[in-house]
Formats: C-alpha cells, sequence, structure tokens
C-alpha cells in the first residue's frame, strides 16, 4: 500500500533538483495526497517519461493520473458487481459505421501531440454509445499505429 509521504519521495527523487516553496508544498499536498496514492505513484513515473525537465509541473501529474483513472475506471465499470445482472447494451450497425468511418478521418490527420485530444474523443462516442467498444478499441490501436506509438506507453514516440 503506497502513501503520500512515498509518492513525495518518489516525486523528490525523479526530480532532485526540484525545490519547492512552502506554499507549493502545501499545494501539491492539498491537490495530490487524497487520490488513489497507488495509480498516483504511476501517474508520477509516466510524468517523468513524458517531461523531459528538472522541475515537474503539477498539471502533469494531473493529467496522467486522470488518464489512468479514466482507463481503471472503464476496465472496472465493465464488470458487473456480484448479484446484479449484466445489462446488455444494443448499438445501431448504421450508427456504428458511420461514427467510425468519421472517427477515421479525424485519426487520419492526427499528429502526436493530439494523441490524449483524439482518444479521449474516441472514448467519448464509446460511452456515448455511438460505437461499440470493439470499433473504439480497433480505432485506437490503429491511431497507436498510425503514430508509430507503442500500445504499452500510449504515447510515447518509438
Amino acid at each position: 500500500m503506497r502513501t503520500w509521504d512515498d509518492n513525495k519521495t518518489a516525486i523528490n527523487q525523479l526530480w532532485p533538483m526540484a525545490q519547492f516553496t512552502d506554499e507549493e508544498k502545501r499545494l501539491w499536498n492539498d491537490d495530490l495526497s487524497g487520490m488513489d496514492q497507488i495509480v498516483l505513484y504511476d501517474a508520477i513515473r509516466n510524468a517523468k517519461r513524458n517531461h523531459d525537465s528538472l522541475y515537474p509541473q503539477i498539471k502533469w501529474i494531473r493529467d496522467e493520473y486522470r488518464t489512468l483513472s479514466r482507463i481503471a475506471s472503464l476496465i472496472s465499470g465493465r464488470r458487473a458487481a456480484p448479484g446484479e445482472p449484466r445489462q446488455r447494451v444494443r448499438i445501431d450497425a448504421n450508427l456504428d459505421r458511420k461514427t467510425e468511418d468519421e472517427l477515421r478521418a479525424v485519426v487520419e490527420i492526427t499528429t502526436a501531440s493530439e494523441f490524449e485530444s483524439t482518444r479521449d474523443l474516441i472514448a467519448d462516442k464509446a460511452s456515448q454509445l455511438k460505437i461499440e467498444m470493439a470499433t473504439a478499441y480497433r480505432l485506437v490501436r490503429y491511431l497507436l499505429q498510425r503514430l508509430g506509438m507503442s500500445r504499452g506507453t500510449w504515447g510515447n514516440i518509438t
């Protein structure tokens, strides 16, 4: 079980040159201490991987945390709780195909810097029940392949 103190240590070790004022320390504490510390640890490490800087930015970590939390909630939300009946969702095949074509056109003009916004657009269409999850998965895989990104790093150019 990770704690906020463990994650503060990780931040200090990943960015050893960073010096924080008392007010900055309070801001970091207020914004990050209440989060799921296990997910936060992964977000801290992803922020370091994606931003080569002597000083961390709280926005980087919050953005990474939001991304990881969204993925975790999508994964956990797919499983029905014990005793709850699973809801079957039907999406019109014509709507799925039309939306997939529109999103594919967006994917084809997406640049590496627009990766996250395009991925979020695809996820939003799936959550709005405009495309099947399998279609969303195919589109994100296509996006990753087209931009030359590794599936395991979700955003690092390979």
